[in-house]
C-alpha cells in the first residue's frame, strides 16, 4: 500500500475492506444455510428439538470461549495468518458436517465451526487498522452488511439447494469458504503494523477466561465493562426475534417457515442496505452518539410492535424499522468502542465484544421461550424491545464515561 502513493494506498484499503467483506459474508452465509436446513438433516438423524437446539449451543459456547483467543493471538502474529486459519476451519468444518452420519458428527462440527470463528473480531481489528477514526463507522457498516446480506443469500440459498440433495448446501459452504481462502491468501495483506504485535502471554491466559466472567471479575476498566455489559444485553435483547419469530407466526397466524424466511429476508435487506450505505452517509452529519441513540429506540419499539400488529402483512412495515435502528445503531456502537480500545489490545478487545454478543445469544432464547410459554405469545417481543429500550437508557446515562473525548 505505501508504493502507490495516496491513490494506490486508497485502493489497497479498499481490496482489504472488500476481502473481510467477503470473508465475513461468506461465514454468514454459512450460518444463514443452516437455518431451513439443518433441523431437517439433524431430525433425519434421530435428534429431538432438544438435541437441535444443542446443535445451536455449542456453536454459541465454543465461539464464546475462543473468540478473545483468537483476538489476542491476531494482536501478536498479525490479521492475515488468523483470517487465513478462519475460513480454513470453516471449509473443514461443512466438509464433516457434510459427511456426517450421527449426531456425534454435526456436534462435532459445530463445535469447530465455533473454535475456527475468528474471522468477525479479527475482521473488525483489520477495520481499525486500516481505516482513520472519523471513517471507522462506515468501515464497521461493511461488516454489518455482510451480515445482513449473507442472512439474505444464506437461507434462500439452503432452501434451494436442499430438495436437490439434503447435504449440498454443506457442500456449496465448503467450496464458497475454499475459493475465499485461495482469493485471500494471493489478496489480503497484513493490516497490523509489526511495532505494536507485542501483547504479553498474561493477558493470553486471561483471554481464556470467558468474558463475562472477566466482567463480573472486574478485569477491565470501568469504560470498557460499560461497553462490554451493553453488547451482552443489546444482543440479549434482539435475541427474542432470532429465537421466537418462526414459532410466534405459526401460534398467532397459523404460519410456517416459508413466511418467516420472507420476514427474514426482507429484515436482512434493508439492514445490509442501512450498515452498507446508509450509516456511513449519516455518520457524516451526525455523532455515532445519536445514531445510537435512534437506532436503539427504532429497534425497541420495531420489536415491541411486532406484538401488537393486528396481521401478517404489517409485519412488513415494521420490519424496515428493526433493521433500519439494528443498521444503524449497531456499527455506531461498534466503532465508539473501537476507539476506546487500546491499539495493543484491539484485536483481543474488540473479540471480547463478540464474546458478549454471542453470550446474549446464548440467553436471550431461554428467557424468550421462558417468556412465550409462561406469559403469553406475544411477551418475548414485547419484553425484547422495553430491554432495547432500558440499553438506550444506560446507554445515555453512562455515555460521559463511555464516549468521554472520543466524539
Amino acid at each position: 500500500m505505501e508504493s502507490g502513493g495516496e491513490g494506490g494506498a486508497g485502493r489497497g484499503t479498499r481490496t482489504i475492506l472488500w476481502i473481510v467483506f467477503t470473508t465475513i459474508l461468506i461465514d454468514f452465509i454459512g450460518f444463514g444455510v443452516l437455518i431451513p436446513v439443518l433441523p431437517l438433516f439433524a431430525d433425519r438423524l434421530g435428534a429431538t428439538p432438544v438435541q437441535v437446539g444443542l446443535i445451536l449451543t455449542v456453536y454459541a459456547l465454543a465461539q464464546l470461549l475462543f473468540l478473545p483467543v483468537w483476538g489476542w493471538f491476531s494482536d501478536r502474529i498479525g490479521r492475515r495468518p488468523i483470517i487465513l486459519v478462519s475460513l480454513f476451519g470453516t471449509a473443514v468444518s461443512f466438509a464433516v458436517l457434510a459427511a456426517s452420519e450421527s449426531l456425534g458428527m454435526i456436534y462435532l462440527s459445530r463445535a469447530l465451526a465455533g473454535f475456527f470463528a475468528a474471522s468477525i473480531g479479527t475482521a473488525q481489528a483489520v477495520v481499525t487498522d486500516v481505516t482513520e477514526p472519523r471513517d471507522r463507522a462506515r468501515g464497521m457498516g461493511l461488516i454489518g452488511a455482510s451480515f445482513g446480506l449473507g442472512m439474505v443469500i444464506g437461507p434462500t440459498l439452503g432452501g434451494l439447494l436442499a430438495p436437490y440433495g439434503e447435504r449440498l448446501p454443506f457442500y456449496a459452504i465448503t467450496v464458497l469458504a475454499s475459493v475465499n481462502l485461495v482469493a485471500a491468501w494471493f489478496r489480503l495483506p497484513e493490516s497490523r503494523p509489526p511495532e505494536l504485535r507485542r501483547p504479553d502471554y498474561g493477558s493470553l491466559r486471561k483471554s481464556f477466561i470467558p468474558t463475562p466472567i472477566r466482567l463480573m471479575s472486574a478485569v477491565h476498566e470501568r469504560r470498557i465493562a460499560l461497553f462490554l455489559y451493553l453488547f451482552f444485553h443489546m444482543f440479549t435483547a434482539f435475541a427474542a426475534l432470532e429465537a421466537m419469530f418462526t414459532l410466534y407466526l405459526g401460534e398467532r397466524y397459523g404460519l410456517g417457515a416459508r413466511q418467516a424466511g420472507l420476514i427474514f429476508g426482507w429484515i436482512a435487506i434493508f439492514i445490509a442496505l442501512t450498515q452498507g450505505f446508509l450509516v456511513g452517509r449519516l455518520a457524516l452529519r451526525f455523532s455515532e452518539v445519536h445514531l445510537v441513540v435512534a437506532g436503539l429506540i427504532a429497534t425497541g419499539c420495531g420489536l415491541a410492535a411486532i406484538g401488537m400488529v393486528p396481521s401478517y402483512p404489517w409485519l412488513f412495515l415494521v420490519g424496515p424499522i428493526i433493521a433500519i435502528g439494528n443498521g444503524i445503531a449497531f456499527p455506531s456502537f461498534s466503532s465508539l468502542y473501537s476507539k476506546a480500545c487500546e491499539a495493543e489490545q484491539v484485536g483481543e478487545l474488540l473479540g471480547q465484544s463478540q464474546s458478549m454478543a454471542t453470550s446474549g445469544r446464548v440467553v436471550g432464547p431461554i428467557w424468550a421461550g421462558l417468556a412465550m410459554g409462561g406469559i403469553q405469545l406475544e411477551a418475548p417481543f414485547v419484553i425484547g424491545g422495553v430491554l432495547m429500550l432500558i440499553s438506550c437508557l444506560i446507554f445515555i446515562l453512562t455515555r460521559r464515561i463511555l464516549v468521554g473525548e472520543l466524539t
